[in-house]
């Protein structure tokens, strides 16, 4: 019989690619799904006062 062309993969193998996966999903999702715990308030505009 012949033996099969597989190699043994390590778990230590599998932990890394899974981790990578892991990475990049949460590298790849957009920064405003997280909704904020309180809502910035708007800018107000500034005063300036001439030095005199």
């Amino acid at each position: 019989m012949e033996k099969p062309d597989r190699r043994p993969i390590s778990l230590a193998g599998i932990g890394l690619i899974s981790a990578g996966a892991v990475l990049g999903l949460a590298l790849a999702a957009p920064a405003s799904a997280a909704p904020s715990d309180t809502p910035r308030p708007a800018a107000a505009p500034t005063v300036e006062k001439d030095k005199r």
